[in-house]
């Protein structure tokens, strides 16, 4: 269900927090039964100052963890014009091992077609899989060349 009246979705966020308590976006989204794009848009407006000086939401914390969806930081918001809470920066250390782990996982010997795969058959398969991924940027300012203004 996606409407254009802003009016109702703002007074649905009020009610989901006056319920709940602290949201994500997602949750927010799931409560108002409308998109994520739009519950994104609600809240944010929300959480910025207005011409009077004051703001109805503020990110209390940052949560990695949400269901089938890739892992990075998401805003808890909650009612009340404190200050936000700073977006924590990226672990590039924490981030390589997360994914090697995940990687080495899939070789490991506690499979029966893993088990007929001699050495060097499961460095060769590491080896590909590790050309198909792409390389972290470890600048946050470095852009790839299609980013790049011309």
């Amino acid at each position: 269900m996606t409407t254009t009246n802003t009016g109702f979705h703002v007074i649905k966020a009020l009610e989901a927090f006056a319920e709940f308590g602290r949201l994500t976006a997602q949750e927010f989204a799931d409560y108002a039964d409308i998109g994520r794009y739009d519950a994104h848009a609600v809240l944010n407006r929300m959480a910025k100052r207005t011409k009077a000086g004051e703001k109805r939401l503020y990110v209390a914390a940052w949560t990695y963890d949400h269901d089938d969806a890739r892992r990075y930081p998401r805003a808890v918001f909650m009612l009340g014009d404190k200050p936000d809470k700073p977006k924590p920066k990226p672990d590039v250390r924490e981030n390589r091992r997360r994914s090697e782990s995940k990687r080495n996982r899939t070789f490991r010997m506690n499979s029966v077609f893993n088990l007929a795969m001699t050495r060097d058959a499961i460095r060769e398969t590491r080896r590909s899989l590790t050309a198909l991924q792409p390389r972290a940027v470890t600048n946050p300012c470095q852009t790839y060349p299609s980013e790049a203004n011309p």
